[in-house]
């Protein structure tokens, strides 16, 4: 694992800049001095990657100066106070805080759950809350808890949920944080729902803790703003990062690539068969039911009865638990197939759905027909719908039918292939390009019909799909998908949702974050990027400059460093002092 490099003004102590045990020459410089770091990033454990994969999230204290914090604080109160909020612009304003996201805990962390060559998202945010004149009530502030529950959408327009650990974000508390100043709170285990439940928000817990919290979450984990009843700043800043390529090995400091449970478990319910599926898959494992298989079926579990449990009348935990029985006896459990599909609801349990989901991957073939039969029928539903009803910008719901398919693994591309290229409902191709996308370098043989999507009318199928490729990687011809950094087609340029975003500027999005994705692969594209810096849209130029920066060519380097020197933010500057 590299070693990563950050530049401090700070009084960092001077060993801070040797690794290990080195000791530092006669004529180091004062702690006072500019310090150039160099210490590797601090992976997770098995333990803490098998506690994110169940309850969305960890949290933990970068090895920072800890004036650090009282610094960023003071700043982010007088811009607060006196200005707009800065939106994605508040590291370039606040460039402390840098060092919390280049810290050896950060870096380590986001390593561990997307990988080495992990990007970061354009979008960042401070959420503030001001100190209050009138201290709520006990009743108010618990309604205005449950209110403030929710799921982040992918700003503006965006990218589909994902169960799989694709998106990350870092919330960092500059203030102490106790629960009486409004931390924000997490909801455990429900990073895998579409939605949040009355159930859900009365498990809002907080996540309070002293300067210089972080707290790293699954993108799709439920968390509210909580309330305030100090009078003084509480400031909350997100940061948004995306996994660049697909696992093949574990990037944690892992010991042992099976599958246990952690120890402490702040999930609501148990949901053994997809936890392990999302662990093999992110040990880079081509199976990823091997934990599943591995433990195999209890003799003494009737599946006759283990189906008769999945009734309405059963409770939940008898429900869930019957899942993933089931779901241990893989493709034999065939009976259990219609009845797992009739609880893909939208107006089922939450937990309930996703444990079908992964208990149908985990049955595998048997289940196809069903499924593929299922997603037609959403398909059909949402034919007169425009958009499909699922579809809601920047927060995605695909059919639950497609995240099966996908966990049902390689025997469901042909499958998804014929739906992409048969089908004359949009919402069953996008959930199609979707399900293949979330297959990876699994489906290489498919990269043929999504590259033909390519020319769809449908801004949404052409977004999903050039999001699968990105994901598939393997044999997807550059051509086609660098035409999408630069694409307009009729009808695609209009703000449909007043929300400043266009359709075209996503896709051209999604075309340059693929390639930043890709590194020395896109060196063909470098004037089709380079070209993409100047696009109107701030994320298209992000995430082009980000393809440039990881293409490494002399050219590459100086078109990326042009544009940076031309984007050079002056933070001194305020309302107060303009020059």
């Amino acid at each position: 694992m590299n070693s990563y490099y950050y530049v401090s003004d700070l009084p960092i102590p001077p060993h801070r800049a040797f690794l290990d045990d080195e000791t530092a020459p006669p004529n180091h410089p004062p702690a006072q001095s500019r310090t150039i770091i160099v210490q590797p990033p601090i992976l997770l454990t098995d333990e803490q990657m098998q506690q994110y994969i169940v309850d969305g999230y960890l949290v933990f204290r970068p090895s920072v100066p800890d004036d650090l914090h009282g610094i960023i604080y003071e700043k982010l109160n007088r811009i607060i106070d006196n200005e707009v909020n800065p939106g994605n612009n508040v590291l370039p304003r606040v460039p402390e805080m840098r060092h919390i996201l280049n810290c050896p805990e950060v870096r380590g962390a986001l390593i561990s759950v997307l990988g080495p060559d992990y990007l970061e998202h354009p979008h960042r945010f401070c959420h503030p809350l001001k100190p209050v004149e009138e201290v709520p009530s006990p009743k108010e502030r618990e309604e205005r808890l449950h209110k403030n529950c929710h799921q982040d959408g992918y700003p503006p327009l965006g990218p589909p949920r994902h169960h799989r650990s694709r998106y990350a974000r870092i919330m960092y508390y500059p203030q102490d944080s106790p629960e009486e100043i409004g931390p924000t709170h997490v909801i455990p285990g429900t990073q895998y729902n579409t939605g949040l439940s009355d159930e859900d928000r009365e498990r809002a817990m907080p996540v309070a803790g002293e300067a210089g919290t972080v707290s790293l979450t699954h993108f799709d984990i439920g968390h509210a703003a909580g309330v305030s009843q100090l009078k003084r700043h509480r400031h909350m800043i997100k940061f948004i990062y995306v996994r660049a390529s697909e696992p093949t090995e574990p990037t944690w400091a892992s010991a042992d690539t099976t599958w246990r449970k952690p120890t402490s478990i702040k999930s609501a319910h148990d949901l053994d068969h997809v936890w392990s599926h999302c662990w093999d898959w992110s040990c880079g494992k081509r199976d990823r039911y091997e934990s599943l298989k591995a433990s195999g079926p209890d003799p003494s579990d009737a599946l006759d009865t283990l189906i008769e449990n999945l009734k309405p009348s059963v409770d939940l935990e008898t429900q869930l638990s019957s899942i993933t029985k089931i779901a241990t006896h893989s493709e034999r459990a065939a009976p259990a197939v219609d009845s797992l599909v009739r609880l893909l609801d939208d107006n089922g349990h939450k937990a309930l759905r996703v444990a079908s989901i992964y208990a149908l991957g985990a049955i595998g073939e048997p289940a196809i027909d069903a499924l593929v039969d299922a997603l037609r029928q959403a398909g059909q539903r949402e034919a007169s719908n425009d958009p499909p009803s699922p579809w809601s910008e920047g927060a995605i719901l695909m059919n639950d039918t497609a995240h099966a398919l996908a966990a049902v693994g390689p025997a469901a591309i042909s499958s998804l292939v014929t739906l992409l290229e048969q089908s004359e409902h949009e919402w069953t191709r996008i959930n199609a390009a979707f399900a293949l996308g979330e297959l990876d370098s699994h489906a290489t043989e498919a990269v043929p019909a999504l590259v033909d999507c390519l020319s769809d009318g449908s801004h949404r199928v052409v977004r999903t799909v050039v999001d699968a490729l990105g994901n598939i990687r393997s044999s997807v011809p550059i051509e086609p998908v660098a035409r999408m950094l630069s694409v307009d087609r009729s009808g695609w340029d209009t703000d449909e949702l007043h929300r400043w975003w266009r359709p075209v500027d996503q896709i051209h999005t999604s075309a340059a974050t693929l390639f930043a994705k890709w590194g020395t692969d896109a060196t063909v594209v470098e004037t089709e990027l380079t070209t993409a810096l100047d696009d109107p849209c701030g994320h298209v130029g992000s995430f082009a400059l980000n393809a440039l920066q990881r293409l490494g060519t002399p050219t590459a380097d100086r078109a990326a460093l042009d544009f940076l020197m031309s984007q050079r933010w002056d933070a001194s500057i305020d309302h107060e002092r303009l020059f």
